[in-house]
């Protein structure tokens, strides 16, 4: 009897070692989700970490209007055959600008701007988006 025991106990620890090894690795696993980019919980995010100066002059319909004016931005310049953009850059800043002046009839500061797309980035750090860089290689010709 000790025999078998001594099996059982063998193969219990056994069954225990991979039982720990199956759920290290599924820890260790990349999420199989995608970082979903939902506008209204960006704004939803951002509002409450605005500045008192900015919370003066904007509510969540402008926070919400600027994102998605950045949005638009990247947009139309990924399709474009220009080099990738930098988020935050001064062009987007500008568009961001313009595209506001003509809809409003005056911009938004652009100082408000770059700090919704400040705390937007901690928005995309806290959904996934924000991982390794991706490595630009230029196309041989």
């Amino acid at each position: 009897m000790g025999l078998v025991a001594a099996g059982a106990v063998l193969i219990a620890l056994l069954l225990i070692i991979a039982a720990a090894m199956v759920w290290q690795g599924s820890r260790n696993a990349p999420s199989q989700m995608a970082a979903v980019y939902i506008v209204d919980e960006a704004a939803a995010y951002v509002c409450p970490r605005l500045s008192d100066r900015a919370l003066d002059r904007l509510d969540i319909d402008d926070v919400r209007r600027i994102l998605e004016l950045c949005v638009f931005y990247h947009q139309v310049e990924a399709a474009s055959d220009a080099a990738p953009q930098v988020l935050a850059s001064g062009d987007s800043i500008e568009f961001v600008m313009e595209a506001s002046a003509e809809e409003r009839g005056e911009a938004y500061d652009p100082i408000d701007i770059a700090e919704i797309i400040a705390l937007d980035t901690g928005y995309l750090v806290e959904i996934g988006a924000v991982g390794e860089p991706v490595e630009h290689q230029e196309e041989m010709t």
